[in-house]
């Protein structure tokens, strides 16, 4: 790897941050610059699609008293900073850059270690949280993260992306997560999701956390909490107060 990355004189090898967050530094930069919509493919193959700022970090840490497992963990970028603040961090790619499989990360070396591996992981760590940044859109394995760490006994779910319909995730994830209580294909007749009806919510979302975006993009920290409420989502149902429908 390029010395201008990798520093030996770090642990484990890893790359020096040159700052306390250098993808916040350089996001605020292009902010300031109005060079944002330049530079954003640059800093998310570098560092990762989502910003960390200190609250969104501090929200993982005391949520985590026992660590975190991450699955699609990219360059670990997020999860070096967490190991920064004391947190324990499992961190896992199916493949974990410089690997060049890896469609959005190939060639960037990780800022921590990434193991290969995939949703299976969450089967062994139910006492960490599970966090997932920016998971990948209307792809499986999401879903199945969930699903395992709900049966690995896990209770906290930490998801940094954006709100259904958005560009992170797929509807059967977003349900599983308490975030939708209505089968958009069934409700509105949208031919490009797939029904979820008869889904049960795993996880319902108790809090989530601004974070600094890109321009065009609407991403934020959510925490989800297990739960046991078996109310399956349906064709027509309540709107939520996340959807807008506000608190009821």
């Amino acid at each position: 790897m390029s010395s201008a990355f990798w520093d030996d004189g770090n642990p484990g090898g890893r790359p020096p941050l040159n700052g306390p967050n250098p993808l916040l530094g350089a996001w605020e930069r292009a902010v300031g610059e109005g060079t944002g919509a330049l530079r954003r493919d640059e800093l998310v193959h570098r560092y990762g699609f989502a910003i960390p700022d200190e609250p969104a970090l501090d929200t993982i840490r005391r949520l985590s008293p026992r660590g975190v497992v991450e699955v699609g963990a990219g360059t670990g970028y997020w999860a070096r900073l967490l190991q920064e603040r004391d947190v324990d961090v499992v961190a896992v790619d199916i493949a974990p850059p410089p690997h060049p499989a890896n469609r959005w990360f190939a060639g960037s070396p990780p800022w921590t270690t990434v193991a290969q591996s995939d949703e299976c992981i969450v089967d062994h760590h139910g006492s960490r949280s599970l966090l997932m940044i920016w998971p990948t859109r209307n792809e499986a394995w999401p879903a199945r993260a969930v699903h395992r760490y709900a049966q690995a006994g896990g209770s906290v779910v930490l998801r940094v992306g954006e709100s259904p319909g958005g560009g992170t995730g797929d509807d059967h994830f977003h349900a599983l997560l308490g975030m939708l209580d209505r089968c958009w294909s069934c409700a509105y007749g949208a031919a490009n999701t797939a029904c979820i009806c008869g889904t049960t919510p795993l996880f319902e979302p108790v809090d989530h956390v601004a974070i600094p975006q890109w321009e065009g993009f609407d991403d934020a920290l959510w925490v989800h909490r297990r739960t046991h409420r078996r109310s399956p989502v349906r064709g027509v149902v309540r709107r939520r107060w996340w959807l807008g429908g506000g608190r009821s």
